[in-house]
């Protein structure tokens, strides 16, 4: 699958070296930032780029500007038609009524005026619909108003020539399917939601809907729709966790595009940046997997952007390409795209966008040791985290701020930082907006960082922060709280670690001869976890074989500290008879061991 796109690989010769890492000359020109200004637009089709590019940098009103520059500016439909797309795009990030509705018109008149009449109703049909367009001349009514604008019953759709008055069109079900899958990105939402809220789930379904439907329409439409609608597929793919599925996607709009370009090589296309939106998809969809290949795509994506002034587009591409070169191991690649990602950061007007970089930042100098230098980074993205109550990134922040106390022997530190991991990932595993299978994730996420906190506060005598753990996992994994996220025996596993770590903290808070803490209560945590032990599910008895061993253990250690000699060895035997079964051969040796010192009956 990895290699069969065209486009997937980018010539070895100039851009790798011998290792099949991108070389340092690469990445100088792909981070390299565009010169500004930037020249004016040739024609439309330029100006539709230029358009698009504004409104994704969020810089709308310099949109608005050059699109009415270029309003009156002969030009061949297609390319027309994708710059009155790009405006609508921008109309609706800015909730622009009036501007959307003149738009949908002008749109509805260019598909008309361009031949594709049955492309004009289905279009009216879905801008109605979706409640993009209101304004209809007086003589339209309810039934007759999509056919009307296709037929030329606007005033803005020109006069009517050659053909009979009363003449009407009307779009087929299929061609429906398809524009209204051409059209669900860029238009409000059914609720009136701004662009892109689109649920992916139902995205992909009417996307691949459409992708069947279209051999059927396709020489009713006007320019080549296939392309974009499989790169929105390869995105919803994406954003319903199916990575191999986008990865699929986005390598045939690489080969389709390389295909076009390679018949038809005088024709300029891709209004959209598909071909750059493919490989920027690659390189996320591939980061895990095949790191180098996910780091050339996203090389592949910034050479495209030479002549872009669109800092989101470029500072995202260049986060990607940091991670992928993490991945990799190519440690000298990824400190050199990690000291200009710094600084280009910097060149985002909305904060939010910053943080993500920020992190990415702060990771590399974690992983090239460089602790100092990662928390200025890391601070920085998690107070724009918390200031805007984005409690992901806040969770990101917290992982990577844990690793760093662990990897300098910060215990205390790290054991904070797990607890604000937990916290995080409380929240979002409660969150009704968080989607099942990331629901079941963070609940993971929230157990593991308790269990580790747990470990930590052990490790530092505090028997108050391994109560909290254990009550904290003990609350998420009981088998009463609700319909189960994770499998049964992970939920059980963690249960009884958090009730032999409880155990064990009790057994060295009577050893302190910490206050409130007596035999008695130290016995008791020791029942309660192996009668949890012996709650084990189905099919999992070896593991609950190691737990009663390993209890057994530290229960015989314990006596014979405190001097109960004959009790310790009925302990030690069972434990040592416990990891026979297991075959855990150091382990009888140590119980071994600990008999022999212990003395025979």
């Amino acid at each position: 699958m990895i290699d069969s796109g065209a486009s997937s690989l980018p010539d070895s010769g100039q851009r790798r070296d011998q290792a099949g890492l991108p070389n340092l000359e690469a990445l100088r020109v792909a981070l390299r930032p565009p010169g500004v200004p930037l020249p004016t637009p040739r024609d439309v089709l330029e100006a539709a780029h230029r358009v698009s590019d504004l409104v994704h940098a969020e810089r709308y009103r310099e949109a608005r500007a050059l699109a009415a520059a270029f309003r009156g500016t002969p030009a061949p439909s297609a390319d027309r038609l994708a710059l009155l797309r790009a405006v609508r795009h921008g109309a609706v990030l800015t909730d622009d009524a009036e501007q959307l509705e003149r738009t949908a018109t002008d749109i509805v008149s260019v598909l008309h005026r361009g031949g594709h009449r049955e492309q004009a109703a289905a279009t009216v049909t879905v801008l109605l619909e979706r409640g993009a367009w209101h304004g209809r001349p007086a003589s339209w009514t309810r039934d007759d108003s999509a056919t009307s604008a296709a037929s030329g019953g606007d005033r803005a759709l020109g006069p009517r020539r050659g053909r009979r008055r009363g003449e009407q069109v009307t779009a087929s079900p299929e061609l429906l399917v398809v524009v209204r899958a051409l059209e669900q990105t860029t238009l409000p939402g059914a609720d009136g939601a701004r662009g892109g809220t689109v649920d992916p789930r139902r995205a992909v379904a009417r996307l691949r809907s459409a992708l069947s439907a279209l051999p059927a329409v396709r020489q009713q439409i006007l320019g080549d729709p296939e392309t974009a609608l499989r790169l929105h597929l390869a995105q919803a793919l994406e954003a319903t966790g199916d990575p191999e599925g986008a990865t699929t996607q986005a390598l045939d709009v690489l080969d389709t595009i390389a295909q076009q370009e390679a018949d038809t090589p005088q024709l300029r296309r891709d209004p959209q940046r598909t071909a750059t939106a493919a490989h920027a998809v690659l390189a996320r969809t591939l980061a895990l997997t095949h790191p180098l290949e996910a780091a050339h795509h996203a090389l592949e994506a910034l050479g495209a952007l030479a002549e872009v002034d669109d800092p989101p587009l470029r500072v995202g591409l260049i986060t990607q390409l940091l991670q992928a070169l993490m991945a990799a191991g190519a440690t000298e690649q990824a400190s050199f795209t990690s000291g200009r990602l710094a600084s280009l950061q910097r060149t985002l007007q909305r904060e939010t966008l910053r943080i993500g970089p920020l992190l990415a930042v702060a990771a590399q100098r974690m992983h090239a040791e460089r602790y100092e230098a990662a928390w200025a980074p890391l601070e920085r993205a998690r107070r724009i985290a918390r200031e805007h109550r984005d409690h992901r990134s806040a969770l990101e922040a917290s992982r990577l701020a844990a690793s760093i106390h662990e990897r300098t022997a910060d215990h205390p530190a790290a054991l904070t930082e797990l607890r604000r991991l937990a916290h995080e990932a409380r929240w979002l595993a409660d969150d009704l907006a968080t989607p099942a299978p990331e629901r079941a994730e963070m609940v993971a996420t929230q157990l593991s960082a308790h269990a580790l906190a747990l470990r930590r506060a052990l490790d530092l005598g505090r028997t108050a922060n391994v109560r909290e753990a254990a009550a904290a996992i003990e609350r998420r994994a009981r088998p009463e709280g609700g319909r189960p996220l994770l499998p049964a025996e992970q939920l059980w596993d963690h249960r009884v670690d958090a009730r032999v770590g409880l155990f064990i903290a009790i057994g060295e808070a009577l050893r302190r001869e910490e206050e409130g803490v007596d035999a008695a209560a130290y016995e008791q945590h020791r029942r309660e976890a192996m009668q949890l032990i012996g709650q084990v599910p189905a099919g999992h008895d070896e593991r609950a074989l190691s737990w009663a061993a390993y209890v057994d253990d530290r229960h015989a250690q314990m006596l014979a500290d405190r001097g109960e000699t004959r009790s310790a060895r009925r302990a030690a035997r069972r434990a040592r008879d416990g990891w026979a079964r297991l075959g855990r051969d150091e382990d009888v040796e140590r119980a071994e061991a600990l008999l022999s010192r212990l003395g025979a009956d």
